[in-house]
């Protein structure tokens, strides 16, 4: 096969630091200097880098430049957890008062509440173009709703971002919605009735499990592994046993465990629900946060027939607080757009218009590589502060992309108790009960590495660790 210049650059740079003539710390060549004394031109010199940076080999300090990250440590000996084993069989769902208790703390992705002034980001492009949208409203557009759609001119681009996970969708097929949330809310509504069985992961998002709860469905949970998601096996048995009319699932690096689905297997549930007449909706709001380069495929980019409904937000990547969300309902079109109307009438055109011109001129893609690296970054430090803080835990999983761990601890521990209990310390945690409609995972967590680990959450984990070990 060919090689290309930045793969000849790429492997001798990595052969450098593997024998120390590049040591950790050190700085590497500017892509100025690299370009010039390599005969390079610097748009493969960056290519070298990012894929060097993707490794997790070099690290990019802003307005410095270029280093060798320091060698990963190991974490310990923690296994994974065991393939989940519900009880697959469907049951009403009853989501209860924590995790209303959580969204209230505004904790549900941190141990610790946001300070009561707010930390400047770094996402000033973002402010920039949602303000241009605010001034450049008139009065007469804000006194009209957006079109059900959504805004035009997004859709456009985000036309354009699906096709970085394989799926060929025309603006036209899109739909915009305030948030993820909502998406998936218009995919159950267009694709089930009251009392329908829905399958879904197990553990499975606590939010899928809020929308059964609210629209009357039954869910039927499947085994999962952390590694690789859903079991294909486990959705062919249960099809041949119960009228299940959805399946709800997270292909890529889904929470609570950060799973991620392997090619085939997402090929193998997509002729399964083709072949039972069930739709399938893909939460994809990680897909966009690999820690590599290549974010993995959708599930929908295999579909030619209509049948998966792919809803995601900028929730995860870019802003909570923007609530710009999307679907693509395959034939469920025409539904999903009088559904929106009926649940939300229309979106914020100037949250559109600021989003829509952020993902033009390419300051999204900037952003998200910065991201993708400080996410590795703080989980492969959070699987340090794991062993060091909370030396009892029995097994953990080991994403490669996403927000969240799943941590296994011993059976006498019951994490819902362990909540309340940390709550009377101004500690927030997500208990794994809250991610089934069964009575299991009451000895897990979910962990997330969403936020910096500063001294104060450091400091929190370990308060965690001494509680645990109290109760044992």
């Amino acid at each position: 096969m060919t090689e290309y210049r930045y793969e000849q650059l790429e492997q001798r740079l990595r052969e450098q630091i593997r024998i120390g003539q590049l040591a950790a710390g050190e700085r590497m060549p500017s892509v100025r200097q690299l370009s010039r004394d390599a005969t390079l031109s610097k748009s493969t010199v960056l290519t070298a880098y990012a894929r060097l940076e993707a490794e997790g080999l070099i690290e990019a300090r802003p307005r410095s430049g270029y280093f060798v990250a320091a060698p990963a440590q190991s974490t310990s000996a923690l296994t994974k957890p065991a393939t989940s084993e519900p009880s697959i069989q469907p049951v009403p769902v009853s989501v209860g008062q924590v995790l209303v208790d959580i969204m209230e703390k505004g904790t549900a992705f941190d141990l610790l509440p946001p300070p009561p002034k707010p930390v400047h980001d770094s996402n000033e492009p973002l402010r920039r173009c949602l303000a241009r949208a605010l001034r450049r409203q008139s009065r007469l557009e804000q006194e009209y709703y957006d079109e059900p759609q959504g805004l035009l001119m997004l859709r456009e681009q985000l036309s354009h971002r699906l096709a970085h996970g394989g799926s060929q969708v025309n603006a036209s097929e899109l739909v915009v919605t305030s948030g993820c949330q909502h998406a998936l809310l218009l995919a159950l509504m267009a694709t089930t009735q009251p009392g329908d069985v829905v399958a879904i992961e197990s553990p499975g998002f606590y939010g899928a499990f809020q929308l059964l709860e609210a629209l009357g469905l039954q869910a039927l949970e499947l085994p999962c592994s952390v590694d690789t998601g859903i079991s294909p096996d486990a959705l062919a048995l249960a099809l041949q046993h119960w009228p299940v009319k959805a399946l709800m699932l997270s292909p890529s690096y889904s929470t609570p465990t950060g799973a991620c689905m392997p090619e085939a297997s997402k090929l193998k549930i997509l002729s399964l629900a083709k072949t039972h007449g069930v739709a399938i909706i893909e939460d994809d709001i990680y897909g966009e946060l690999p820690f590599g380069l290549q974010r993995p495929r959708t599930l929908h980019s295999y579909d030619d027939s209509g049948s998966v409904l792919l809803c995601s937000s900028f929730s995860k990547c870019l802003s909570r607080d923007l609530r710009v969300g999307w679907i693509a309902p395959g034939k469920y079109l025409e539904k999903v757009k009088r559904l929106k109307v009926v649940t939300s009438l229309a979106s914020s055109a100037t949250a559109q218009q600021g989003a829509s011109e952020y993902l033009a001129d390419g300051a999204y893609d900037r952003y998200l590589r910065q991201r993708r690296q400080q996410f590795r970054r703080q989980c492969d430090q959070l699987q340090e502060l794991i062993v060091e803080h909370l030396p009892m835990a029995t097994a953990c999983s080991y994403p490669q992309g996403g927000l969240a761990l799943w941590l296994e601890l011993p059976e006498s521990v019951d994490t819902l108790q362990l909540f309340h209990l940390a709550r009377q310390q101004g500690i927030t945690i997500t208990p794994g009960r809250l991610f089934t409609a069964q009575e299991r995972y009451h000895h897990f967590l979910r962990l997330s590495f969403a936020q910096p680990w500063t001294q104060e959450r450091q400091s929190a984990l370990q308060s965690l660790g001494k509680m645990i070990a109290n109760t044992i």
